[in-house]
C-alpha cells in the first residue's frame, strides 16, 4: 500500500467468481486481535482512507458485496502509519 501521515491507498484485484461485485467493503482492526470495523466502501478496486490514527499497527482487508451478499475476506496487508 501507499500511505502517508494519516492515510493510506490500498488497491486490489477483483474476483474471478462468484457474480458481478457491485462494491467492496474495506475493513480495519488493529493488529494483533482487534475486531474488524467496516472503514470504507468502494465501487472500483481502489480506495484512498484518510483520516486513520497515527502510532497504530493497523490491518486492513476487502470483502466483494454483491445481491448474494459478502464474499470471503481478502488477503491482509499490515501498515503502521
Amino acid at each position: 500500500p501507499q500511505q502517508g501521515d494519516d492515510w493510506i491507498f490500498l488497491d486490489w484485484k477483483a474476483p474471478i467468481d462468484g457474480g458481478a461485485v457491485a462494491a467492496y467493503k474495506v475493513q480495519r482492526r488493529e493488529r494483533p486481535s482487534g475486531a474488524y470495523l467496516d472503514v470504507g466502501t468502494a465501487i472500483e478496486s481502489e480506495i484512498t482512507l484518510s483520516g486513520q490514527e497515527r502510532g497504530k499497527d493497523w490491518e486492513y482487508r476487502v470483502l466483494a458485496v454483491n445481491k448474494a451478499g459478502e464474499s470471503p475476506a481478502s488477503n491482509t496487508v499490515a501498515a503502521v502509519l
